[in-house]
């Protein structure tokens, strides 16, 4: 069921709006200010927002500053809900992000016809990603296979960039433009996702680097003594400051001592099994990460969700290239991670082992000799 979040310090008119939505069949959740709509869309991740300029606590513009530059919420269509009617205002609403602007007073059928036309593109936009997708795909099987894999990596990969550099826009303008307004831990706050999204957007590129490489049978190997837990902690932190509001990244280190592994493998290893994790875990649910040592020969490095699962005929072939399990729907992907993974291990001459089950979660285990 389609969910919209409705955020108005207009109790009357928030009222009759969530009543003319619940009538048409949508799920609504509903906020009196910009602060209480904030949390509830970091929450619950509603399909569109609907949101009045002038609340207390913050504004229409401070919401949508928010819901830009997080990771998590940036692509959800939003409106504006006012009574600024001037040419100004509609400017104002639109160049800061906004994808509709309706002025109060408006009917029934005017909100209605506005919100299905954003969904409308919403899944437009979708279907047209999707499309082009399996378009590379077919190609793929049809044609030269080192050739279209290169092609669909930049494809894939140039649509995924989008997030992180949104992050690091939206953050930055809200440090620009309202660091007056701003309290120590919100400024700290833009700060670290700024940088973590940056560490983001320097993984993928990695990743495209690691696979063709991989490809070419040129991969540069340089192993170093790491501190393995301070390493995978640092990574884990990058994690955690884009999706502090969503997700919560439990560690546990119980390796004692150093490792020799190449810090980029273990990058690799490390980054796209949380990078899953917490792509396919519902929000506000833990992720743990556990690292161990096993009987003095092994390093074994662990990564669980509470997910939606991976469907048993699904798990053969989710470290193939492109293969991604048949439950995921609209949540996007590349269908790399599992398989940089599993050439990573291999190259390390480790092994790894996949348990999941639809619903409940997964549980990634990587063992790399010591």
């Amino acid at each position: 069921m389609t969910k919209i979040l409705v955020i108005d310090d207009e109790t009357m008119l928030r009222d009759e709006i969530v009543e003319w939505l619940t009538l048409e069949g949508y799920e609504t959740l509903s906020a009196e200010n910009g602060m209480e709509g904030l949390n509830l869309a970091f929450r619950y991740l509603p399909d569109l927002i609907a949101c009045d300029i002038t609340m207390p606590q913050l504004n229409g513009y401070e919401v949508l500053q928010e819901i830009r530059a997080n990771q998590t919420t940036t692509h959800i269509p939003f409106i504006f809900l006012t009574a600024r009617a001037g040419y100004e205002d509609i400017r104002q609403g639109m160049t800061s992000g906004a994808d509709d602007y309706i002025t109060k007073p408006f009917t029934r059928l005017e909100l209605l016809q506005t919100i299905q036309a954003r969904l409308d593109k919403q899944a437009t936009q979708l279907v047209s990603y999707q499309r082009q997708v399996d378009q590379l795909q077919h190609a793929l099987i049809q044609a030269d296979e080192q050739r279209l894999l290169k092609a669909k990596m930049v494809a894939i990969f140039s649509h995924d960039f989008r997030n992180p550099i949104t992050t690091i826009l939206w953050s930055n303008n809200i440090l620009r433009h309202y660091e007056d307004r701003l309290d120590k831990e919100r400024r700290l706050a833009n700060i670290n996702r700024i940088e973590a999204a940056a560490q983001q957007l320097m993984q993928m590129l990695d990743d495209l680097l690691f696979i063709s490489q991989m490809e070419s049978g040129n991969l540069d190997f340089k192993p170093e003594s790491l501190s393995i837990g301070d390493f995978l902690a640092k990574i884990i932190d990058e994690f955690q400051a884009i999706h502090s509001e969503t997700h919560h990244l439990l560690f546990e280190d119980r390796f004692s001592g150093e490792i020799t592994l190449d810090p980029r493998l273990l990058r690799q290893i490390a980054a796209n099994l949380i990078s899953n994790a917490i792509k396919y875990s519902l929000p506000v649910t833990e992720i743990y990460i556990t690292l161990d040592n096993h009987e003095g020969q092994e390093c074994l490095l662990t990564v669980q969700d509470q997910g939606i699962g991976i469907a048993e005929n699904d798990q053969m072939h989710l470290f193939e290239v492109f293969k991604r399990g048949s439950n995921v729907g609209d949540i996007g992907g590349t269908g790399l991670g599992l398989a940089i993974v599993k050439q990573a291990v291999d190259f390390l001459g480790g092994s790894i082992r996949l348990e999941s089950q639809i619903g409940v979660g997964t549980k990634v285990t990587v063992t790399m000799p010591l």
